[in-house]
């Protein structure tokens, strides 16, 4: 019985709280709404979460009648599942989600029930739909473990701008970037559960999705991945101006930095992060293979700024060395800073 009165106390509090948000927002006047956040934690041990999720989808869906530009759920200890038939709304531009089980159908009711939605942020969120389509997006982060429970996922954003991914995973293959001609930045990690099933065709496909971008910001990381032969990999970025690589790049005899300038030929700026922390014995981060032509021309590019961070030094002169007397890059154009 001690027990029995323990869960009821615990319960009381969400019990209050869900009829409090209950009233506030059913006896407010009827005034359009600007932003609504929420802030939620379901019970520990939620068997289901549908029906623990009851409450803040009819929230979700009563602030969108009252054309809410923006929205932001974030939620605690549980998964929040989200109904996909609330995101019905004209008028809704930013969706920021975090912590919640994006199921089957949800993107493309995304698509169809919020035809001005332009920025979407999802963190630790479980995307189930395989294939995703926006039509209006504008900028696009997906990040802390949001993962793609599909073998192969794919992304199409013809009006995308900005997309960051960072630490993203899944249960297969990278997915598959489509229809990106707008892109301007992007900022990706990979690492963690991506990189155990990623492999030379993986990475080609991915960076062709990328390859219209302006300004790219690329990490590698957890283990060495072996190409061989396959010069293919690394498709042409034609209009790419910003590029930022660290460490992994510059392993393997320089093998990926060359890659990635043999096909960047447009190149303004370069940016090496040379921030690595290895421990005895670790197996360095890297994308290793062979190349009969080490041999590049980067005619546009101007600057190359290095970040070196503290014990990296020896890191930093072989890496001088290489772009001095390889590259051709003259001392007036390199710029190098220090990091703790």
């Amino acid at each position: 019985m001690a027990d029995e009165d323990e869960d009821e106390d615990d319960f009381e509090p969400v019990v209050l709280f869900k009829k409090f948000v209950n009233r506030l927002l059913m006896l407010r006047r009827p005034v359009d709404l600007e932003e609504f956040r929420l802030e939620y934690s379901l019970p520990i041990g939620t068997v289901d979460l549908n029906a623990n999720s009851a409450d803040a989808n009819l929230w979700i869906a009563h602030v969108l009648q009252y054309k809410a530009r923006a929205v932001k759920v974030v939620t605690h200890n549980e998964y929040l599942q989200l109904v996909p038939a609330v995101f019905t709304s004209k008028h809704l531009k930013r969706l920021h989600i975090c912590n919640a089980q994006l199921i089957r159908g949800f993107f493309e009711r995304l698509k169809t029930g919020c035809p001005a939605l332009e920025y979407l942020f999802l963190s630790d969120c479980n995307i189930m739909d395989h294939e995703i389509i926006f039509n209006t997006l504008k900028v696009l982060t997906l990040t802390e473990e949001t993962t793609f429970s599909s073998t192969q996922s794919s992304i199409s954003a013809p009006s995308l701008i900005s997309l960051f991914m960072d630490e993203c995973r899944s249960e297969a293959r990278l997915p598959i970037l489509k229809n990106m001609s707008s892109l301007e930045t992007a900022s990706v990690l990979l690492s963690g559960g991506y990189i155990t099933t990623c492999d030379a065709d993986g990475i080609r496909q991915f960076l062709r999705g990328l390859s219209d971008v302006r300004s790219l910001d690329f990490y590698y990381g957890d283990r060495q991945l072996e190409m061989g032969n396959n010069h293919g990999w690394c498709p042409t970025f034609s209009n790419l101006k910003n590029l930022t690589l660290d460490s992994w790049c510059v392993h393997a005899d320089f093998y990926a930095l060359i890659v990635f300038l043999q096909n960047s030929p447009n190149l303004k700026k370069l940016t090496l992060k040379l921030n690595e922390r290895r421990y005895h014995n670790e197996v360095v981060s890297a994308i290793i293979g062979e190349l009969e032509d080490r041999s590049f021309i980067c005619e546009q590019l101007e600057i190359v700024e290095i970040i070196c961070s503290e014990g990296n030094e020896l890191l930093l002169l072989g890496v001088n060395q290489f772009l001095l007397e390889e590259s051709g890059i003259r001392p007036d154009q390199m710029r190098v800073s220090h990091q703790n």
